[in-house]
C-alpha cells in the first residue's frame, strides 16, 4: 500500500524565496546569521532553494561576504549550480523581493515544514499498520516518540541567548520566587533533606539507589506522597509514579498504610477492621491528590514521555514530578542502540535519556536504582558512587545521587531489624552533599527524619 499523501503538501515558495533574497542581499550578514541557524535545510521544499540555503549557511559559517558570487562559488563546489538554474537563475533568485524582518518568514517555512513531517508520519502510520507488519505496542511507541521530537524541535532550536536575555528571564523567576507565586522546587516533606537540596529543581535527574529490601519504594512514595499534600498553605505538586515491580494496588495500600498510619500487613491480612475509618478516610483525601500511577511493565523511555505528554494535554494541570522505580527494569526501545548493546550501555543510554526528559519538559525526575553487590563485603556496608550498578553514565547524568544505607544484619525470626537509617546525598551538582538519620517504621512503610538534638 503506498503512502497517503495529499495532492498539496503544506508549502509556500513565495516566501523561501523571499527570505533567501533578504538574507542574501549585500551587508545582510549579521541580520542573517540571527535566523539561518534556527532553520534547517530540509525546512526548504524547492530543491534550488535548498542548495543556496545550504551554501548560504556555508558562507556565514566561514564569515566570508555574502554575494551573488560567493554564492555562485559555494553552489559550484557542491556541483548545485545548476539546481537553480545556472547563474542566471541565481541572479533572479537574489533579486526577488525582501523584506525588514525574515524572522517573520523563518517562523511562516518552519511551520510549514512541520506541517509537512506531520502528513508523512501519518501516511507512515497508516501504511504500517495496514501492512501489519508491527505489533500495534510498537508501532505506537514510535509515532510517540517522533512526535515528542517534532515537539520538542522549536525549544531546542533557541540557539545563543545574550546575558542579558538570560538574565531577565532568571530574574523574573527568582522574583516570583521572593514573591511567592512560584514554588522555589518540589519539596518533599523531609525537612532536613528539603534544606539541604533546596527542592528537586526543574530539570533534575535524581537517582535513589539502595540494595534490594533496604526500603527505596518505601521512601520514594514517602516522597510523592507529602509533596502531593503540599505544606504551608502550598499546594501540592502533580506527580506520576511509575512502578515497574508492583502492581498499581499494592503501589496504593502502601500510600494508604502509610497515610492513615496503619500496619501494612494488617491490611494485606485483612485484619484491619478495627481501622476501618481511618482507612475509608484516608482512601477519600488520597482520591483528591494530583497523583497517577501506572505499573506497566516493559516501558520504555519513550512511553513515559508519552503518557506524561498526553496527562498534561488532557488536564487542566501538568505532571510537575515524576519518580519511576526502577532504573534496572525499564526497558529499550526496539532497534535502539542501547537494545542491541551490553547491559552497561543500555542503562547508559535509558539514563540518558532520563535526564533528556527531566530538561526538556522541565520538571524533576527521580529515578530508583539498584547497587553492586560489592557493597555488602565493605566494611560498614555504607555505599558509595562507585557502587552504582550497571553504568558510570548513571552518576555522570544524576545531578543528585542518595543512597539509603541501613545495617541489615542476619536476626532471629522474632527479632525486629534496626530501624535506624542513614539518607547519604554522595552527589549534588548545585549544593552541599551531607548525611541525613532516619527512622523506618516497616510496618507503615515510612521514613522520618530524626530529631535534631540540642544542647542544654
Amino acid at each position: 500500500m503506498a503512502d497517503w499523501l495529499p495532492e498539496r503538501l503544506p508549502e509556500d515558495i513565495d516566501a523561501e524565496r523571499s527570505f533567501l533574497a533578504t538574507c542574501c542581499a549585500p551587508g545582510a550578514e549579521m541580520l542573517a546569521a540571527e535566523v539561518v541557524f534556527t532553520l534547517a535545510e530540509e525546512d526548504f521544499v524547492h530543491p534550488g532553494h535548498r542548495a543556496v540555503f545550504r551554501a548560504l549557511r556555508r558562507l556565514l559559517e566561514a564569515q566570508v561576504e555574502v554575494n551573488a558570487l560567493t554564492l555562485k562559488d559555494a553552489l559550484d563546489q557542491e556541483d548545485n549550480l545548476n539546481r537553480v538554474g545556472g547563474f542566471p537563475g541565481l541572479i533572479e533568485l537574489l533579486a526577488g523581493e525582501d523584506v525588514g524582518r525574515p524572522q517573520v518568514l523563518a517562523d511562516v517555512i518552519r511551520r510549514k515544514a512541520r506541517l509537512r513531517r506531520l502528513v508523512h508520519l501519518g501516511a507512515q502510520l497508516v501504511r504500517q499498520a495496514a501492512g501489519e507488519d508491527e505489533a500495534p505496542e510498537i508501532l505506537v511507541d514510535q509515532t510517540a516518540q517522533e512526535l515528542f521530537l517534532l515537539a520538542q524541535g522549536d525549544a531546542k532550536a533557541r540557539g545563543l541567548l545574550s546575558l542579558g536575555a538570560v538574565a531577565d528571564e532568571a530574574m523574573e523567576r527568582l522574583q516570583e520566587r521572593l514573591e511567592g507565586r512560584l514554588s522555589p522546587g518540589v519539596r518533599v516533606g523531609f525537612p532536613r533533606f528539603d534544606e539541604l537540596t533546596q527542592g528537586f529543581q526543574p530539570g533534575n535527574l535524581i537517582v535513589l539507589a539502595a540494595r534490594p529490601g533496604v526500603g527505596k519504594t518505601a521512601l520514594a512514595l514517602n516522597w510523592i506522597l507529602r509533596s502531593a499534600l503540599g505544606r504551608e498553605g502550598r499546594k501540592g505538586h502533580c506527580g506520576a509514579f511509575f512502578s515497574l515491580e508492583m502492581s498499581q494496588e499494592e503501589v496504593f495500600l502502601r500510600l494508604l498504610a502509610a497515610h492513615s498510619q496503619t500496619n501494612m500487613k494488617d491490611i494485606q491480612a485483612g485484619r484491619a477492621a478495627h481501622r476501618l475509618q481511618d482507612l475509608l478516610s484516608s482512601r477519600q483525601e488520597l482520591a483528591t491528590l494530583p497523583l497517577y500511577i501506572c505499573d506497566q511493565a516493559s516501558i520504555t523511555v519513550p512511553q513515559i514521555q508519552n503518557m506524561v505528554l498526553k496527562q498534561g494535554s488532557q488536564n487542566n494541570r501538568r505532571i510537575e514530578f515524576v519518580i519511576i522505580d526502577y532504573l534496572q527494569l525499564l526497558s529499550s526501545p526496539e532497534g535502539s542502540r542501547g537494545a542491541k548493546q551490553n547491559e552497561a550501555v543500555r542503562i547508559g543510554e535509558i539514563s540518558r535519556g532520563l535526564k533528556l526528559m527531566a530538561k526538556d519538559f522541565g520538571i524533576p525526575v527521580v529515578v530508583l536504582s539498584q547497587l553492586n553487590r560489592e557493597v555488602e563485603h565493605r566494611t560498614g556496608g555504607r555505599p558509595q558512587l562507585s557502587d552504582l550498578r550497571d553504568s558510570g553514565a548513571i552518576e555522570q547524568d544524576a545531578d543528585i545521587v542518595a543512597f539509603i544505607h541501613r545495617k541489615m544484619v542476619a536476626m532471629a525470626a522474632e527479632d525486629e531489624p534496626d530501624p535506624h537509617a542513614e539518607l547519604i546525598v554522595a552527589k549534588h551538582r548545585n549544593g552541599p552533599t551531607g548525611i541525613i538519620p532516619l527512622y523506618f517504621r516497616g510496618e507503615h512503610a515510612t521514613y522520618h527524619e530524626m530529631v535534631r538534638e540540642t544542647a542544654g
